[in-house]
């Protein structure tokens, strides 16, 4: 394709436009790695949405079309693939779980279709720390979206398995960080953000938000519960070792190695905070997760850096600007 600089190790990277693609294709640029961004037909880049950081060309697809994406495989020629996109809402997937499938598992395969044509062309497919442990019974996952996500990491080690593809896995923890989550800390920030908007806004001399009014109180189910929450440029960092020195046909948690309560999250929206926040704590907690083995990931050289109370502020510091941007 014109402009691109050929000896570079050139890598598609769907879900470009989406909370993990945006940092994971700043972060392969920053490395030398020269970047496709593949993003949706419906995003397109006249409504607002900022250029995708690091990219050398932003390709829309349909990732659900087969003929589609062999054709994008064929046009761009990857050395890699690195397979972000996907429906990744657990409550959307109970209402269409048809499209939980096609966009997790058959988008997976098409790709793995296309990559295959590409002989040496490495893939590396995210999947979900949600998805049923090795040995579970698919058929009684907790929710659609976890067996579609089972299903995908499923298809991608077969590729490799029945046609020796490069085909790498990796299942990352509870993401967190700066740019749009739409995970517990990204709701709890844009949330936050909009306490002090409102605050901000009754304490001027003038009012300046007509009608803006306090958020209620966030509903967190228990202080108990515990996750283990990764930094989402720790995680673009990982992507970036596996997409170079990952082994073929394994699959790589990511985690921070630190499981954090539900309390220790509100204390550090608490600490990050302008104004004080107005909670409602419950005492339905569910089962906290147990640990996984994430020694395969640091085995290559790949450490998370960024501490948890970095991200909590850099993730209410991007909700602050979104907000002032929009206002």
């Amino acid at each position: 394709m014109d402009g691109w600089r050929r000896g570079l190790m050139r890598v598609l990277v769907t879900g470009a436009a989406g909370f993990s693609g945006r940092h994971a294709c700043e972060r392969l640029a920053l490395e030398g790695m020269e970047v496709a961004a593949v993003v949706s037909p419906r995003a397109s880049a006249d409504d607002g949405r900022p250029p995708v950081a690091g990219a050398v060309a932003e390709l829309p697809c349909d990732l659900t079309d087969r003929a589609s994406v062999l054709s994008l495989l064929a046009q761009v020629r990857p050395d890699a693939v690195l397979h972000l996109a996907g429906r990744n809402a657990v409550d959307e997937s109970w209402r269409a779980p048809d499209q939980a499938l096609a966009a997790n598992l058959m988008s997976t395969v098409y790709l793995l279709e296309g990559a295959r044509a590409l002989p040496g062309c490495r893939t590396l497919v995210v999947g979900s720390m949600l998805s049923p442990r090795p040995g579970e019974d698919l058929a009684r996952s907790l929710h659609p979206y976890g067996f579609s996500k089972a299903l995908q990491v499923t298809a991608a080690l077969a590729w490799h398995h029945w046609y020796g593809q490069p085909v790498v896995v990796a299942e990352p923890c509870n993401l967190i960080g700066p740019g749009g989550s739409t995970g517990i800390c990204g709701k709890i920030a844009r949330w936050a953000a909009a306490c002090e908007l409102a605050d901000e806004a009754q304490d001027a001399p003038e009012p300046r938000q007509s009608g803006l009014r306090q958020p209620e109180p966030f509903r967190l189910s228990s202080l108990d519960e515990r996750r283990d929450f990764l930094d989402v440029r720790d995680a673009a960092a990982a992507y970036a070792a596996l997409l170079r020195s990952g082994a073929s046909g394994c699959s790589y948690a990511l985690e921070s190695g630190t499981l954090r309560s539900l309390g220790e999250v509100k204390e550090a929206f608490d600490l990050a905070s302008r104004v004080p926040l107005r909670w409602e704590i419950g005492a339905s907690g569910g089962p906290s997760p147990q640990p996984r083995d994430a020694s395969a990931a640091r085995a290559i050289g790949w450490r998370p850096e960024i501490p948890f109370a970095r991200s909590i502020a850099d993730t209410l510091q991007s909700e602050r600007e979104r907000l002032a941007a929009g206002n």
